[in-house]
């Protein structure tokens, strides 16, 4: 497997804590020879509305990119009355149908989705009966939603993902978001979590980590993913590579540029056949 069988992506938050311009995200992404963008989402009010999706393409298309993945994510501090688990589901479920009508516009057939405003309390029947009707907003766009677990979150890892999954129903519409960082804070086998996935791996997220969920180090710092992208390729995984790398921009490990940089040097050099 080589980078032409995988979708290479940066992330607009991965420039968050610098407070960088669209523009410069853009080039930045270009300078690498990425091919576009996933895009965060808190509130698609304000980061999918229409003068900010025009903003995104004016930068993007001069470069030959586009807006290639959109991760709607429901961190506690922003829904403190839950996600998936909140007794009334309106506000997440407004969020994933926009998400959705957004990502057929754009071309996307998956949209990523991390509850994590879901802690390991949250009502299990509660969560099931809401990401059913999730599901069925997939369904009725065509496209399937990636759940991403993290350790701590009620979906703490893939495995808990597909039972509460499967409990909902939901499989022909809902699969997983694999973040490497996670699963490697949590001393899982990456190798191994692939071959079970299989067809439900619908995203990927790349990072490392020294056993802290949130350490977002640049993907290969401490463990090479070689073994792993072979892995993805034996499956084969032929959608998206994208760096999660908040944590160690706003803790200020290292900059935006030198993490996704060493990051993509990594899998690059790594994806040689």
């Amino acid at each position: 497997m080589t980078h032409r069988d995988l979708t290479l992506l940066d992330a607009d938050w991965n420039h968050w804590p610098e407070n960088a311009p669209a523009a410069v995200i853009a080039e930045r992404a270009a300078r690498l020879g990425l091919e576009g963008l996933e895009l965060g989402v808190y509130d698609p009010a304000v980061q999918l509305s229409t003068e900010r999706l025009a903003e995104w393409q004016d930068v993007l298309q001069p470069h030959g990119l586009r807006v290639g993945a959109l991760l709607l994510s429901c961190p506690p501090d922003r829904w403190p009355d839950g996600a998936l688990g909140a007794a009334d589901p309106t506000m997440l479920l407004d969020a994933v149908e926009a998400c959705a009508a957004t990502a057929v516009d754009l071309g996307l057939t998956v949209v990523g989705l991390w509850p994590g405003a879901d802690d390991e309390d949250a009502d299990r029947d509660v969560v099931a009966a809401t990401l059913a009707r999730v599901a069925a907003i997939a369904q009725r766009y065509g496209l399937r939603v990636a759940l991403e677990p993290k350790p701590g979150d009620l979906i703490g890892d893939p495995h808990r993902a597909l039972e509460l999954i499967d409990s909902a129903g939901a499989s022909d519409h809902v699969g997983v978001l694999l973040d490497t960082g996670h699963e490697l804070a949590a001393g899982h086998d990456l190798i191994a979590l692939v071959a079970q996935l299989g067809d439900r791996l619908l995203h990927v997220h790349v990072g490392d980590s020294d056993g802290d969920a949130d350490a977002d180090l640049p993907a290969g710092r401490l463990h090479s993913l070689a073994p792993f992208l072979s892995a993805l390729a034996g499956v084969g995984y032929a959608g998206a590579l994208t760096p999660d790398l908040y944590g160690c921009v706003s803790d200020g490990v290292t900059g935006s540029v030198a993490a996704v940089g060493e990051s993509y040097r990594h899998l690059r050099q790594a994806l040689q056949p």
